[in-house]
């Protein structure tokens, strides 16, 4: 299954339910207890795709992803949300194949 990278500012909600993988800062207390890492650590996150909210503050594109990922503390699925600019590059896999 091979993916192609795209930009996360050109992310649009026709990319949900693709498997993506990004890497960012953990950036919220619930990813540090979720056992992400340390807050402030580089994580990487693989996950589904489930929402896509694109914008422009002061001329600077975002795109707010919603993921479905595995959190390690537990072992069960949870749901993060993101905010990626224009810096960050994605990968996305088609799960249909």
């Amino acid at each position: 299954m091979g993916g192609y990278m795209v930009n996360a500012v050109e992310l649009c909600q026709a990319d949900a339910l693709n498997w993506i993988e990004f890497e960012t800062l953990v950036c919220h207390d619930a990813w540090e207890e979720l056992g992400f890492g340390k807050f402030g650590a580089r994580v990487k996150f693989g996950g589904t795709l489930v929402a896509v909210e694109n914008g422009q503050t002061r001329g600077r594109a975002w795109s707010r992803i919603r993921v479905r990922v595995t959190a390690p503390a537990t072992g069960l699925p949870t749901e993060i949300v993101s905010v990626l600019g224009s810096h960050i590059t994605v990968t996305l896999t088609d799960l249909d194949g």
